[in-house]
């Protein structure tokens, strides 16, 4: 019985183990740039993969310089061994050709896109992910495809915070004296 028991429990805390690991992998605390969230199973559409990103409180990320594109870069290549298909917060849904990050409404200062991209292949490229047969570039796509998606905290909230750690030491240095 006893023994039932303990391989029980075993079996129930491998379980545990494993699924934290999984979960964890999918987070990733960037220095400069806040916490990121990449879901790598190919089963959302652009929109679903905002809704999902707006579920955990954060927008589908906008790489809108080269030094975040780094960052993004170096985790993707660290964690994948081909690059995924993963959307990202841009689009061109507002006006064709003018892709536009989605979480700031901001045009496309920087780019990574792919060779001959975007294309609007068939006039039904809307949506910015990195290509899985890329060199971890970009590509547009028809929204509506499967994929994976990252997300990254919501930067508004985000600066909210680091303002309000801010004033928190301020105030904690006057009651010090």
């Amino acid at each position: 019985m006893v023994q039932h028991l303990l391989k029980a429990l075993s079996f129930i805390f491998f379980v545990v183990v494993l699924t934290e690991a999984t979960v964890h992998d999918k987070w990733h605390e960037l220095e400069d740039f806040g916490t990121i969230f990449i879901e790598e199973e190919q089963k959302y559409n652009w929109f679903e993969a905002w809704d999902e990103c707006a579920m955990r409180n954060m927008t589908l990320i906008a790489i809108d310089t080269a030094e975040k594109n780094a960052v993004i870069d170096k985790i993707l290549r660290n964690k994948f061994q081909k690059c995924p298909n993963l959307w990202l917060g841009g689009n061109d849904l507002g006006l064709e050709g003018k892709f536009t990050w989605s979480s700031t409404g901001k045009r496309f200062e920087f780019s990574n896109w792919s060779k001959g991209q975007p294309d609007n292949y068939k006039s039904n490229e809307h949506c910015v992910h990195y290509y899985t047969i890329t060199d971890f570039e970009w590509n547009d796509a028809p929204c509506s495809s499967k994929i994976g998606f990252i997300c990254e905290e919501n930067r508004f909230l985000r600066a909210a915070r680091l303002d309000l750690q801010v004033k928190k030491n301020f105030i904690d240095q006057l009651f010090a004296l």
